[in-house]
């Protein structure tokens, strides 16, 4: 039995030292037997696959592996140094006209932000990927959250997760609307959304998710036959890892307002 750990809320900034981050993903990752793994969802403008094929040769291999999600291919790799191995796929964050952001697992950009939520959410189904609708303080509320809210209504589990971040500790802000996707019974991913402080970088991988395989597929399937699946409830996954602590959620709130 393998276990396979993931960050799918993970972000690759200019801000942060490509090895220091690389080493924090696989610390807070790392199990007996297994694979770690990042889903690298970049904002507009980043290209961390254009940073990774760049910057991880001055310290170890990097493996190119086109990832096989849906019809198309995308991008993921594999970083090899000092002994340590850590699994990497594209994501993308959109931010709708609503103002909400929009997780695309295992795709690429393929528009401008600035379209509906819903809209965004059909095109990511329809080129392979996983859309996920992330908490974030405050982002839900009002009239964004009766957005969130409708198309949870208008969603099946099957197409569409939610996401709980590393920034909401274990006593809150509560969300009513992750109970409300929890009840429907639609899969809540935790992931750790750092900022672009440097004292982010080490953040990655310590809130995510966990899968238990028998065996692991090559690196080219592993989001097509493993966390796809695990994402639409085909295959059992659970939270692992830990939220930040109040005086580290509190440091960080401030420095985003």
């Amino acid at each position: 039995m393998a276990v396979v750990r993931f960050d799918p809320h993970a972000h690759l900034y200019d801000s942060y030292p490509l090895k220091e981050w690389c080493n924090a993903a696989y610390t807070n990752l790392n199990g007996p037997e297994g694979a770690c793994v990042v889903i690298v969802v970049d904002r507009a403008g980043q290209d961390s696959f254009e940073r990774l094929r760049r910057e991880v040769p001055t310290f170890g291999t990097w493996y190119e592996a086109p990832l096989q999600s849906g019809d198309g291919v995308s991008e993921a790799g594999t970083i090899e140094w000092d002994q340590k191995r850590l699994h990497v796929i594209r994501g993308v964050q959109y931010v709708s006209v609503e103002r909400l952001e929009v997780l695309a697992l295992g795709v690429g950009r393929s528009v401008p932000d600035g379209a509906p939520a819903a809209e965004l959410i059909d095109r990511i189904r329809r080129e392979g990927g996983i859309a996920c609708l992330p908490w974030s303080p405050g982002k839900w509320l009002g009239s964004r959250g009766a957005v969130v809210r409708r198309i949870m209504r208008a969603s099946s589990p099957r197409e569409l997760v939610f996401g709980d971040i590393a920034i909401r500790t274990a006593l809150g802000p509560c969300s009513l609307v992750l109970g409300r996707a929890r009840r429907a019974r639609f899969l809540v991913l935790c992931g750790t959304d750092p900022l672009p402080d440097p004292r982010d970088a080490t953040l990655v991988g310590s809130f995510g998710m966990q899968i238990h395989v028998d065996t692991l597929p090559p690196n080219e399937r592993l989001f097509s036959d493993l966390l796809a699946p695990a994402l639409v409830g085909a295959i059992p996954c659970g939270p692992y890892g830990r939220r930040n602590g109040i005086a580290r959620a509190v440091r960080r709130f401030i420095s985003t307002l």
